[in-house]
């Protein structure tokens, strides 16, 4: 069996370390291996703190994906050799003012209807946690079960575990699917580069926003949506940091602030629907650094890092397209994860695992094939 993968983001690259790890002949196509949205995500795993009213079967895939995450990086930093920064303190979702106060009980209210881990503090209960939060800060829920990773020591320890796999790397751009019709069958065949033909028995379509791009693939109904992100350092000699993730609204406006080592904050995200253009926006940049200073004024002094755009890929309904493409055999989907990529991993790999090799898929899963579109409009039709 050679299965070729289209996309070398998360989605693609854990895919691929675990079909090396049961020794299936494995290729990766994409010219920059995860150099896409999985750089440049906050890397938070917090299906509690994303929990939303009405998206209850969403919420059980990201919650079973954070179940696996324990395990899943202790066998990545085993098998890479590399450390991916999982940390376990937990997430901090604040309020910033009477209305944001008013929505956060809300929220957490559906959080316990559903049996999820969310503990009110008061505000100056949030500052005994983080005592570098504004004293504007009104309230808070804690929830000890988010968590979070750094996402690009994810990718390096991806990358580096899928090589020790045997898995093979094409540094090219994918142009399109080659297909053989047999009795009416359309089975993949190959995988078209701007250079070679990689002959396939298997391919998945994991391109991220640029997955209904590839020629052969447009039936995934995949569009970009942008997100800006900064990351900012401390000055040399400077202490003052947070040890938690911090999310919540500033009049509105969300806002997070992930810990990173060495005193490092990921503040994010913006949410643009801009095409393919990642160009990061003076609006959006602005709105992050006055939110997140609001949140924690010692941000003024520290100092800037990057500013950076990467391009989400939204399903239309924003949940994951994981599994066979109606009407080609042997063509795949691992993409459509919007906002939640990095928390999906685990449950990524092993979902798309049992789909090529033939497995049984996880229950939590079967909900989100590409089919369910399909199905709907044939419906409509």
């Amino acid at each position: 069996m050679k299965v070729v993968i289209v996309g070398g983001g998360l989605a693609g690259l854990v895919t691929a370390w675990r079909l090396g790890q049961t020794g299936c002949d494995v290729t990766v196509i994409d010219p920059a291996p995860g150099t896409g949205a999985s750089s440049v995500a906050g890397g938070m795993l917090a299906p509690v703190s994303e929990a939303w009213f009405g998206e209850e079967d969403r919420l059980a895939l990201d919650l079973a994906s954070h179940s696996l995450w324990r395990q899943f990086a202790n066998e990545l930093e085993a098998d890479s050799g590399l450390e991916i920064g999982f940390k376990t303190e937990g997430t901090i979702q604040f309020a910033f003012n009477q209305d944001d106060l008013r929505d956060l009980a809300r929220t957490r209210e559906f959080q316990l209807s559903l049996g999820l881990d969310a503990v009110e503090l008061s505000g100056a209960e949030v500052r005994v946690l983080e005592p570098f939060l504004s004293p504007n800060v009104l309230g808070a829920s804690l929830v000890k079960s988010d968590h979070s990773v750094d996402n690009r020591a994810l990718v390096i320890a991806l990358i580096t575990a899928c090589e020790a796999r045997g898995v093979e790397f094409i540094r090219e751009k994918a142009i399109s699917i080659e297909f053989e019709t047999i009795s009416d069958d359309s089975n993949v065949r190959a995988v078209t580069t701007e250079m070679q033909l990689i002959p396939a028995s298997q391919v998945v379509i994991a391109a991220g926003a640029w997955s209904s791009q590839i020629v052969g693939a447009e039936s995934l109904d995949v569009r970009p949506i942008m997100g800006e992100v900064i990351r900012v350092a401390p000055r040399s000699g400077a202490a003052a940091t947070i040890t938690h993730t911090i999310r919540g609204t500033v009049r509105g406006f969300p806002v997070y602030l992930v810990p990173r080592a060495k005193g490092e904050i990921v503040i994010g995200a913006t949410q643009l629907e801009t095409g393919f253009d990642i160009q990061p926006t003076a609006g959006g940049i602005f709105q992050l650094l006055r939110d997140a200073r609001e949140v924690f004024p010692y941000l003024s002094e520290m100092r800037i890092v990057e500013i950076m755009a990467g391009l989400r890929p939204g399903s239309p309904d924003n949940a994951p397209l994981l599994g066979p493409i109606a009407n080609h055999g042997g063509l795949y989907a691992a993409t459509g994860h919007y906002r939640n990529g990095v928390l999906l991993t685990p449950a990524t790999g092993d979902v798309m695992l049992a789909y090529l090799t033939g497995g049984t898929v996880p229950e939590y899963a079967r909900a989100f094939t590409p089919e369910r579109f399909t199905s709907l409009s044939g419906a409509r039709g």
